[in-house]
């Protein structure tokens, strides 16, 4: 393992209590880490996911010049959103991460399945694919980019592959991922 992604928070107002225990103990050992949130379009305002997404990064001592940020966009949790509210509220809150000092200009990445995005997403009502891609699409040779990527010349950045890896050390299935380079 080179690089856990650890879950900075389910949903509001719940944050995932051992985020900065696994990250401390993960860097201590000198292992990289990154950090995602799930995405919320209804249940939580883009100002408050941003105002829990900041105060969690900052009392862990992220650091975006070794690390990583995402946004998990897919259906748990966002059953009752439209398309157009989906999308309406991700460019909000990546819009207002864009401005954030904690990530110093680095743009977060966005991570879903292709279904997901063209189902529940109105893609392209923004320029989504200026975001680097984390796409989810297990067991196949090659992803199957969103098209909101695809028509702007752009590919994956990470890709997850499978969500039945095994690691020593850990005794339930984890998500394995691909990272361009």
């Amino acid at each position: 393992m080179s690089m856990p992604l650890l879950r900075q928070q389910k949903a509001l107002p719940y944050r995932t209590k051992k985020y900065t225990t696994y990250r401390t103990d993960a860097r201590a050992v000198g292992i990289k880490t990154g950090a995602y949130h799930y995405f919320r379009a209804l249940s939580s305002s883009p100002e408050a996911q941003l105002d829990n997404i900041v105060s969690t990064l900052t009392a862990a001592g992220f650091d975006a010049s070794t690390e990583f940020f995402a946004i998990d966009a897919e259906l748990e949790g966002n059953e009752k959103a439209t398309p157009d509210e989906m999308a309406d509220n991700l460019h909000k809150l990546l819009t207002l991460l864009d401005n954030e000092k904690i990530l110093k200009s680095k743009k977060p990445f966005i991570y879903c399945d292709n279904n997901f995005w063209m189902n529940h997403i109105l893609g392209e009502k923004y320029a989504f694919s200026e975001y680097p891609l984390w796409i989810a699409n297990w067991d196949v040779s090659e992803p199957k980019v969103p098209a909101s990527w695809e028509v702007a010349g752009k590919s994956w950045s990470i890709w997850q592959h499978s969500n039945k890896g095994r690691i020593a050390g850990i005794e339930v299935d984890v998500d394995l991922n691909w990272v361009r380079t």
